[in-house]
């Protein structure tokens, strides 16, 4: 210990900057630094990229879409987009899904005719009447 004390004093101011300015001034080879840093990066890409995997699941593509078959319906019926409104209305009203439902279920419709709601009655025994569930007076 007391050694390192003596070297210590013997050293001259101008020899640590030397020194220092040796071990600092020194350039070194950039290309190493710059494929860690590429390395580094491709490791954080992949591991988003495995997290993203991961997360993804296989759900099956749905075959039939509500909406489309809503609109197929309601041109093979020949309904009016005022009509479809009053039976979607009637639907919400009645707790069911779909206004499909009104449609193919004929005592749903009845009783949603007969029962007091926001939905236009007339209208709606009207898309009856279309689809032969009402008769003509």
């Amino acid at each position: 210990m007391l050694n390192i004390l003596a070297q210590a004093k013997r050293l001259k101011q101008e020899d640590v900057f030397k020194s220092i300015s040796e071990n600092v001034g020194s350039s070194g080879d950039p290309r190493i630094f710059y494929i860690v840093a590429a390395l580094g990066v491709g490791f954080v890409v992949l591991l988003i990229v495995i997290n993203a995997l991961k997360k993804r699941q296989a759900s099956p593509r749905a075959v039939n879409h509500q909406g489309r078959l809503l609109k197929e319906l309601a041109k093979a019926v020949a309904l009016k987009k005022a009509e479809v409104k009053q039976l979607k209305t009637m639907a919400a009203e009645q707790g069911c899904a779909s206004p499909l439902t009104l449609v193919l279920c004929p005592s749903l419709l009845a009783k949603g005719i007969n029962s007091k709601g926001k939905s236009d009655k007339r209208v709606v025994m009207g898309v009856a009447r279309k689809m032969g569930i009402l008769r003509k007076k």
